[in-house]
């Protein structure tokens, strides 16, 4: 009787360790997070010198991962001025363990010679299962020359 019980143990063991990995557990993360921009609005203009506040609530369904605020020239390569420079900037930070993150950055624009013009500014969010969604605005640094 005693072998009976021990062979049924040894067994059942395996069939006991398969079923308690639930397939729900396994569940894969393919939504996307999501991106509200609340500054800058598209189009605003800033002036050399000054200041850009970006605000932004980052969510996911399941867990955040990182995020990077880009700003890059629109390369249209039309500029008035000779000895300018395109303005890059990149920043990044990660937001792990949150499912929202409220995005608040102060962005200093360069006094100096600059490209003025059309920029721009984009927000990336990275999800934990890496699902990415990608936000784009236009703003005007400097003069807005309309042509």
């Amino acid at each position: 009787m005693k072998s009976f019980f021990k062979t049924l143990i040894i067994a059942a063991t395996p069939i006991l360790i398969l079923s308690s990995c639930s397939s729900d557990d396994d569940k894969l993360d393919t939504e996307k997070p999501k991106i509200v921009l609340g500054k800058p609005t598209d189009h605003q203009a800033y002036e050399l010198g000054s200041t850009i506040e970006v605000q932004a609530i980052l969510t996911d369904n399941v867990e955040l991962g990182s995020y990077k605020i880009d700003i890059h020239t629109d390369g249209d390569g039309h500029e008035h001025r000779s000895m300018t420079t395109n303005w890059d900037y990149s920043d990044t930070g990660v937001i792990e363990g949150n499912k929202e993150y409220i995005l608040n950055k102060t962005i200093q624009i360069p006094a100096g010679d600059i490209t003025e013009g059309h920029y721009h500014l984009g927000i990336m969010v990275i999800d934990k299962a890496g699902n990415e969604t990608e936000s784009y605005i236009e703003i005007v640094v400097g003069e807005d020359h309309h042509h």
